[in-house]
Formats: C-alpha cells, sequence, structure tokens
C-alpha cells in the first residue's frame, strides 16, 4: 500500500491537504492558524448542514463544502481529516476517516472512555493510517521551555504540579456543555488539561488519587478537584464551569518554580527562584496556538509516521485510564 507520504512525493507535493468535519468554534480557530504553516493546506469542511459548510468555506476561502462527512471522507483528494465534533461523537467520526484510509487528528479528548480509545488505536494500527488526539498545549514552545527547564535542573528536584482551569460556564440543560447525552462536563471539556500536565511533568502513575466532585442537575459534573499523590511528589488539579480558577500551570522544585499562565493555550513561561522572576519565554506568536501542532502533525504525515512521537497513543492511553479514574470517585 503507498502511503500519503509517498503520494505526495511522487506528485511533487510538499503540503498535506486537509478537511474538517464541523464548524463549530474549535474548528474556526483550528481552520484560521492554516496561514501559519507551511507544510499543510485546509481545502474542505463537512458539516450536517449546507448552508453551514458553505459560510465556512466562504470565511476560510475553501474550495469545497460538503452537507455530510461521508463525502469528505470520499474526498481522494483530501489527505488528513480534522475531527471537532463534540465529544461523544469522536470515536465514530474519528474510525469512519481512517475506514477511508484518512490520516486522523481528532480533538481532545479522542474518545470518552479507555474501551473506545484501545478499539480505535488498534483500528488505525490495521488500516496503518495515522492517528493523534489534539492535545495541543504539548507542542507549545513555552510548554516544551518549561520542559526543557526541568530536564537541565533549574528547578532542583521535582515536587509538585499545580494546574487549573475553570469559567464560570451559564447552565443550559441542552448545551454541550452540560448535556450527558453529548458528553458533557468540566472533566472532559477542560479538566483532561491539568491531568495532562500533571502526566507530561511527572510521566508516572500517581500511588494514590483523591477526589471531589460537585455535579449539575443534569448529572454531569460542573466541579472536580484530584489530589494525585505519587509518594514523594504531588499533582493538585482543579476544573469548574461553577467559577473562574486561576488558570495557572505551577511547576514546583526544590530550588525553583515555573509558572504558566493560560497553560493550554500557553503563549510564555516564568522561572521564579523564591519571589525573584529569574528567567522568562515568549513565543510571541501572532496565531491561536494550532499551528505547532498542525505544523508537527503534517510533518508526521509527509514523513509517513502513523503516530506522533510528542503525543503518542501511550500518551492517550493514559490520560483515558487517569480520567477513568477520577470519574470512578464521582
Amino acid at each position: 500500500m503507498t502511503s500519503v507520504a509517498e503520494e505526495l512525493i511522487n506528485l511533487g507535493m510538499r503540503k498535506v491537504k486537509w478537511g474538517i468535519i464541523s464548524t463549530g468554534r474549535i474548528a474556526g480557530e483550528f481552520a484560521s492558524d492554516f496561514q501559519f504553516v507551511d507544510n499543510a493546506e485546509l481545502v474542505a469542511v463537512a458539516s450536517r448542514s449546507q448552508s453551514s459548510a458553505n459560510e465556512f468555506a466562504a470565511r476560510f476561502g475553501l474550495a469545497k463544502a460538503y452537507d455530510s462527512y461521508e463525502k469528505l471522507y470520499a474526498d481522494p483528494e483530501i489527505d488528513g481529516i480534522y475531527v471537532a465534533t463534540p465529544h461523544n461523537f469522536h470515536f465514530e467520526n474519528s474510525k469512519a476517516a481512517l475506514a477511508a484510509g484518512k490520516a486522523v487528528l481528532c480533538e481532545k479528548p479522542i474518545t470518552v472512555n479507555p474501551q473506545e480509545f484501545e478499539e480505535l488505536r488498534a483500528f488505525a494500527q490495521e488500516k496503518e493510517c495515522y492517528l493523534m488526539e489534539g492535545m495541543w498545549s504539548y507542542f507549545h514552545p513555552a510548554i516544551q521551555k518549561a520542559q526543557l527547564w526541568v530536564s537541565e535542573g533549574r528547578i532542583g528536584k521535582l515536587v509538585q504540579v499545580k494546574a487549573d482551569f475553570g469559567y464560570a460556564v451559564p447552565f443550559d440543560a441542552e448545551s454541550r456543555m452540560y448535556s450527558p447525552k453529548l458528553a458533557g462536563g468540566a472533566l472532559l471539556d477542560m479538566g483532561i488539561y491539568p491531568i495532562a500536565m500533571a502526566w507530561l511533568f511527572m510521566r508516572k502513575d500517581p500511588k494514590e488519587l483523591y477526589v471531589t466532585c460537585h455535579k449539575a442537575s443534569t448529572g454531569v459534573d460542573d466541579d472536580v478537584n484530584i489530589l494525585f499523590d505519587y509518594g514523594d511528589e504531588t499533582a493538585n488539579l482543579a476544573t469548574s464551569f461553577r467559577s473562574k480558577l486561576n488558570n495557572n500551570l505551577f511547576v514546583i522544585g526544590t530550588e525553583a518554580t515555573i509558572r504558566i499562565p493560560f497553560f493550554w493555550k500557553a503563549s510564555e513561561c516564568f522561572l521564579y527562584k523564591g519571589d525573584d522572576q529569574i528567567d522568562y519565554f515568549s513565543d510571541g506568536r501572532k496565531s491561536i496556538g494550532f499551528n505547532h501542532e498542525l505544523q508537527a502533525v503534517s510533518q508526521d504525515i509527509l514523513d509517513g509516521k502513523k503516530q506522533s512521537d510528542i503525543m503518542p497513543h501511550s500518551h492517550s492511553a493514559k490520560l483515558q485510564e487517569l480520567m477513568a479514574k477520577v470519574m470512578g470517585r464521582f
């Protein structure tokens, strides 16, 4: 079987041609960042509504607008599919795109439980197609700079990760955020990011897990506090629809502390020794930040890879496992 990368090279092309399913906010933000990459091109969008697809295509200058996802999957020009549908549809949408032989970049969480992810991972391997969960945070230069500071020993011994992500989300029983049918809840929507940061910096399983959870009247979680106890280290994590939180990531060591504001979309990071700032990094970007992920994923596809080195399948499996354990304490 000829790979997407080989076909592109044989045709003298160096850009991966992408299609997006869904026309929501995240899809729009992702589309807007194509202008900042040099190895990818957005050419098509699909929606269940032709008018919505047409409007999105006009907004971003796309050549093709489909009124069904299936038509996009069947388009031979498309190399990769970005899945930006609600959480509960990620599994079926990603699997359908893989079945059509497309590379898949699926928004987080890639599935709503570990069993779905294991089936999806196995199917991608069977189809020999690229698959990655869109944990864009891992690709931000500021997050990678923080990782470098830790690896260089600039904070001393790592002892604690603190991360919270929360905004007041007005209650609406029919909205995606609060609907059990659409896999709503703060943990799946926002809480995956603090958990992802704990895993990124700790890279081991907690020995103990403590959780408090408040639920909305629809039954979904709207405020969650988590403590991962690793023995000598801890991770204090929180997410909420009930109130705005500090929305910072702290990576704390025996000698210094890293602070990353708005860490899920990080553009800068600070290094402190005591109360004194001793270093600072900013990526100075003009983009929203999806371009870092998009550039890396598109290069993976051009290189013939089937998964990312930065966000491999094993990381997605671990995030699914940790979230399932947290949910088990609700």
